[in-house]
């Protein structure tokens, strides 16, 4: 354990600080050095090497161009010859001329196509090549290597359309193509040598190879194919890749266990074509790595040298250190009797060990005179003073001392004139208070009475609404009865009607027999006047005719009797129809009138019954207002009881502070400004109209709020004149801030990024939002934090 606590103060001790901070620096440096120097020489030799084999590349595509071209060339030339379009010159006339135009530029033989593809020499149809096809259509062309119909041999063929009387770019009338070597661009490949290990190749536009020294791969190996069962060629596959489209460039890839270098460029004009230089990567950069082993060896004396420097160095700086340490010690444990070792070099330690012994003589002349006025204070005399000068940030400590004597006079004033305030206060209070429970018991005995008087109107309402609503029912039986009797009435009336009608009928039926007995009297008249001529034949007519002559006569008389009776009936009948038109007019007025006095009833049933409601709620408040009355009494007994009892605490107070003895600038301390009064009462107003302080605001903010408006909505602040409403929002602004720098709040929950993370990038030069963001990322996530944040850092941009 004790070993272990040794080796932890040395690895504490300056000393080892020195050592490690020196060693760091050497160390950092020389590998910095030594990495920066191998990564500058193996980067400029890539580059180098790079850039020359891409060059090469360039220059080699260019080589294949102009071969191609001037082939090409010669193919345009030779389809300008006005005899091989002439149809008057004999084949083998134009055979020769092929032959001839071979030969003379090395090409292996000729053909000419006729416009169906078909050769005018051996009758083959070559219709289907793309040669024919693009140089029928007057364009010159260099086909990739393909499989010759005449040898069976990979060949090139270099085609043109042959031009009608020789003129160019009139009608093509055939086409004209020769075949160079068959080693044209494998020779080409070959010729291009890069150091011991390099070569070349080249591709068609599918990545087959048509050129390379070994004959034996050409038109055969494709990396594209191949790639497919053997990954190791997936670099190389990549970088022909890019050759397939067309790219230049430059790679690495292993083949064979043998990490290669390649640089690429396309063969412009071509179908495609592409070529690349290879080279191994060891023969160009084993120089490299020989310096980078040099680089490292010089890197480790340089570390070995810093090592004894940097500890001889330490103990030189660190042992004048150490022994003042060691005295700082004794010191922080309150000795200031210990003897200060001297300085042993006039440098800034020897400076570093004279302030010490100066500092420790300050210290012994300041605490022993605050121990002196501090005894004074212990004695209650509050009148000593500070005659002592004291120096530099000591003389904040005479300052303070000389405010905590200045305002415990002035405190101790204060309380013992407020403590006979209190007095005073609690002795009025006292009075008043004996004065209210009087006037609140002479109330409750008001309210009491009232409330009695309330509930006997009550009572009475309660009956009266009672009443009414029997009234009310009975009143509704009526109206129903009436309408019935209005009902049987009309029924009766309609009686009465039919009686009538039939009365009427029945007077129409007496006249017709009034009428048939007239008749049949003047029969039996005409009928005895007939007797009468007939003589004695006729007598028994004569009788029968005197029988119904009196009994139309008795009809007659019979008739007029009922006819009489009927009048009199029908005239009975219309009297009672009048009255029942009479009484059935009454009873509607009866109905109507029946009506109107239910629905009276029934709204003073209801108003009866609000009557009753509202003189409830008014009885129950009477009730609260006693229940309060009797709460006031009380209350103001218990304000009469505490009142005395304040004013004997004042007593012990006032008691208690003339224990002190207090200046005789009585009237000075007594007399406080306003500004005085806010300091001890920790006021600042910053709002008239709503009273509050900027501690109100503190406090509002520490509860949560987090804008100028929900301190607003809490305090109430400049919702008056509004007037302060600017400083305000600038005060809340800056006690927002405060908080968050001092709880180092979370603004990017993104990534994490805190306040003072913000501030550590401002204070390593960063000036706008960007800037930040760039160092600590906050509101590159999603997003949602970007505007507020602006704010921020808007604001510790201002701040610092």
């Amino acid at each position: 354990m004790k070993k272990i606590q040794i080796t932890k103060i040395k690895m504490n001790s300056i000393k080892t600080k020195i050592t490690f901070i020196i060693l760091s620096v050497v160390i950092v440096l020389s590998i910095t050095l030594g990495a920066i120097s191998s990564y500058l020489n193996y980067k400029t030799t890539y580059d180098a090497l790079e850039q020359t084999m891409t060059e090469t590349a360039v220059i080699a595509a260019e080589r294949v161009i102009k071969e191609i071209e001037s082939y090409k060339n010669v193919a345009m030339g030779v389809g300008g010859i006005k005899d091989l379009s002439d149809s008057n010159v004999a084949v083998s006339e134009k055979q020769k001329i092929i032959d001839a135009n071979a030969k003379q530029y090395g090409f292996q033989r000729g053909n000419i196509l006729d416009l169906n593809g078909i050769s005018i020499f051996d009758g083959k149809d070559y219709s289907d090549r793309d040669y024919f096809k693009s140089s029928i259509n007057g364009q010159s062309y260099a086909s990739d290597p393909l499989i010759s119909k005449i040898t069976g041999k990979l060949s090139i063929i270099i085609s043109a359309p042959l031009w009608k009387d020789g003129i160019p770019n009139s009608t093509v009338v055939g086409v004209v193509y020769f075949v160079p070597d068959e080693q044209f661009l494998n020779n080409i490949v070959r010729s291009i040598n890069v150091g011991d290990t390099g070569d070349a190749y080249m591709l068609n536009k599918d990545g087959l190879t048509i050129a390379y020294k070994d004959d034996s791969i050409v038109g055969v190996e494709n990396t594209q194919e191949l790639v497919k069962t053997d990954e190791s060629l997936k670099e190389l596959a990549a970088i022909e890749k890019r050759m397939i489209n067309g790219e230049t460039g430059f790679g690495s890839y292993p083949y064979d266990g043998v990490k290669m270098l390649a640089a690429f460029a396309p063969i412009e004009g071509t179908n495609g074509w592409s070529i690349t230089i290879n080279v191994e990567r060891s023969e160009f950069l084993g120089g490299v790595y020989t310096s980078i082993l040099a680089i490292c060896i010089a890197v480790v004396i340089f570390i070995l040298l810093g090592i004894i420097i940097a500890r001889r160095t330490a103990k030189k700086i660190s042992d004048p250190i150490k022994s003042c340490a060691d005295r700082l010690v004794l010191l922080s444990h309150g000795d200031l009797t210990s003897v200060v070792p001297k300085a042993t070099f006039n440098d800034e330690t020897g400076i570093l060990l004279n302030g010490l012994k100066t500092t420790i003589e300050e210290i012994n002349h300041v605490i022993g005179n605050v121990s002196y006025h501090l005894g004074e204070i212990e004695k209650g005399n509050l009148t000593s003073t500070i005659d002592m000068n004291y120096e530099g940030d000591f003389a904040k400590l005479k300052i303070s001392t000389e405010s905590i004597l200045n305002y415990l006079n002035e405190d101790m004033t204060q309380i013992n004139q407020a403590s006979e305030q209190v007095a005073s206060g609690a002795d009025q209070v006292s009075s008043g208070a004996q004065a209210l429970s009087q006037g609140a018991t002479e109330q409750a005995s008001s309210v009491e009475e009232l409330s009695a008087t309330l509930n006997e109107i009550s009572d009475n309402v309660k009956s009266n609404a009672q009443n009414s609503e029997n009234a009310r029912t009975r009143a509704v039986n009526l109206r129903n009865e009436i309408a019935k009797s209005n009902v049987q009435m009309q029924d009766m009336i309609k009686a009465m009607d039919e009686i009538n009608d039939s009365s009427n009928q029945i007077g129409k039926i007496i006249k017709a027999i009034e009428d048939i007995a007239f008749q049949t009297n003047i029969l039996a008249l005409n009928a005895a006047v007939e007797a009468a001529r007939a003589g004695s034949a006729g007598k028994g007519f004569a009788v029968v005719a005197d029988e119904v002559r009196n009994l139309a006569s008795k009809s007659a008389t019979a008739a007029m009797d009922t006819t009489s009776l009927i009048e009199q009936s029908i005239q009975a009948v219309k009297n009672g129809k009048k009255l029942a038109d009479e009484t059935a007019n009454s009873l509607s007025i009866v109905v109507e009138e029946g009506e109107y006095l239910t629905d009276v009833i029934e709204e003073i049933s209801r108003a009866s019954e609000a009557q009753a409601a509202s003189i409830g709620e008014v009885t129950l408040g009477v009730e609260q207002v006693s229940a309060v009355v009797q709460n006031n009494s009380a209350t103001a007994e218990e304000s009469a009881a505490a009142s005395e009892e304040l004013s004997g605490q004042a007593q012990i107070l006032k008691d208690l502070v003339s224990k002190y003895t207090l200046k005789s600038n009585k009237a000075k301390i007594s007399k406080l400004t306003e500004k005085d009064n806010d300091r001890i009462e920790n006021r600042n107003i910053i709002c008239g109209c709503s009273n509050l302080t900027e501690k109100d605001l503190i406090n509002a903010v520490n509860n949560g709020a987090k804008t100028f408006e929900e301190v607003q909505q809490i305090t109430k602040v400049s919702t008056g004149c509004g007037k302060c409403k600017g400083s305000n929002e600038k005060l809340v602004n800056n006690l927002l801030l405060k908080k968050k720098i001092d709880e180092n709040q979370v603004v990017c929950g993104c990534y994490n990024v805190k306040v003072r993370d913000m501030i550590q990038a401002i204070k390593k030069g960063a000036r706008s939002f960007e800037e930040v963001q760039k160092v600590t990322k906050a509101g590159t996530g999603c997003g949602g934090c970007v505007e507020s944040n602006k704010v921020l850092v808007d604001e510790l941009l201002a701040k610092y």
